[in-house]
């Protein structure tokens, strides 16, 4: 029976991989994205009683299948690239990220005592999801061991209030004057960019917003260079696509099984430094330090999608560990998460604000914290159409964090 579960997950994941990329019902994950699917399905499945909430696979992929996954994710991450994205760039997601935590910090403040026991390790998985993604998310899940009656809302929160947050900053691209008059600047007209005038230095003329306004293309231009760059550094050519792939899963599973070697041996801290927190840490380590060597090519090949596949079929496992029920019993988590990204959004804006930043550019650093690789492009283009390729860049730089 352990075996056929794990078919259904598989079978599960890959229709609705291929309903994502059809063109009519490709539309539904507009709505609701691909991992929301994935777990929300087998949930439904267990609460009707057609799957079981408890079956040895479920510890085992957890286990086993999690190390595996974010190898493969990180081992392709360019680092050097991210790097260079600039300082405003970087400045605004750090603060979209500290926002995000403090967000977590304060809203269980409010309202631990209406919550259930462990929503502790319940909120610090979804911080792990609004600022890195749904690896992180399931990632940290295991590292502090959240339970599976606490996930099942807070999955549901991730998707209603992450979704709704992404429908006002699409809102706030018609802000986008009024902003830059608040921040005592100059921007030209709507369909001109959204450059704001900075203080002039002493001995420099003040530059045009014309100058400014092309701010987007500099972003893009400098992107095109960094990539050419790694492009002429890169040397020798990536393996074939087959080799590439063989070698990438047998690396993964060589740093898997080292760490949960290592991980075993190392001191634990209660619940919330245990043997699953050191194996999530040595792994990420270790694939962050891959990525700086040759090895980095292996994500030319596509390796990624193999491990994003993988993810989501061990968050189908999670899903059929949770119940439906336990989401209506708790309705407090849907107001933990308005508040928690209010709290995000004010820091982002007050950031901004002492930055002189324009809006789009903190619409996209915060999509690019709160949502995913697909979202975050979209908010960036109503803002600017030079923006999409950044915000995917600030997405994969997310994606490597591990707030633990």
């Amino acid at each position: 029976m352990s075996f056929t579960l794990l078919f259904i997950f598989i079978a599960l994941v890959g229709l609705l991989w291929k309903l994502e990329a059809h063109p009519y019902f490709g539309r539904w994950f507009r709505i609701l994205p691909l991992p929301f699917w994935c777990y929300m399905i087998p949930m439904l499945g267990t609460t009707i009683g057609w799957l079981s909430a408890e079956n040895p696979i479920y510890p085992f992929l957890s286990q086993q299948l999690l190390p595996v996954c974010l190898v493969l994710l990180l081992i392709g991450t360019d680092l050097k690239a991210l790097i260079r994205l600039g300082p405003l760039a970087t400045g605004l997601m750090l603060i979209g990220a500290v926002g995000t935590i403090t967000g977590g910090l304060v809203s269980f403040g409010l309202y631990h005592r209406w919550l259930p026991e462990g929503t502790w390790a319940g909120v610090g998985a979804l911080s792990a999801s609004w600022i890195g993604g749904s690896a992180n998310l399931i990632a940290v899940k295991e590292a502090l061991r959240a339970p599976d009656s606490v996930i099942a809302p807070i999955i549901v929160v991730d998707a209603v209030v992450a979704y709704s947050w992404m429908a006002f900053l699409i809102w706030g691209s018609s802000q986008q004057e009024r902003w830059t008059r608040i921040i005592q600047g100059h921007r030209e007209g709507v369909g001109g960019g959204f450059a704001v005038r900075g203080r002039p230095q002493r001995g420099r003329p003040l530059e045009s917003s014309a100058s400014l306004s092309s701010f987007p293309e500099r972003v893009k231009k400098r992107g095109n260079q960094i990539r050419a760059r790694s492009a002429s550094d890169a040397g020798s050519p990536p393996p074939a696509p087959s080799q590439g792939f063989i070698i990438g899963i047998a690396i993964s599973l060589l740093v898997s099984m080292m760490a949960q070697f290592l991980s075993s041996r190392m001191p634990t801290l209660g619940a919330v430094i245990s043997a699953s927190t050191w194996t999530v840490l040595i792994v990420t380590t270790a694939a962050l330090a891959l990525s700086l060597t040759p090895l980095n090519k292996l994500g030319q090949l596509g390796i990624s999608k193999v491990g994003t596949f993988l993810l989501f079929v061990l968050l189908a496992s999670i899903g059929a560990r949770a119940n439906l029920q336990a989401i209506f019993k708790t309705p407090v988590f849907l107001l933990l998460g308005a508040t928690w990204i209010l709290i995000h959004g004010a820091c982002l804006i007050l950031g901004g604000y002492l930055l002189k930043a324009p809006l789009g550019l903190m619409a996209a650093a915060s999509q690019a914290n709160i949502g995913g690789p697909i979202s975050a492009p979209i908010v960036g283009a109503t803002y600017h159409p030079s923006w999409p390729g950044s915000a995917c860049s600030w997405r994969s730089w997310a994606t490597s964090w591990e707030p633990t």
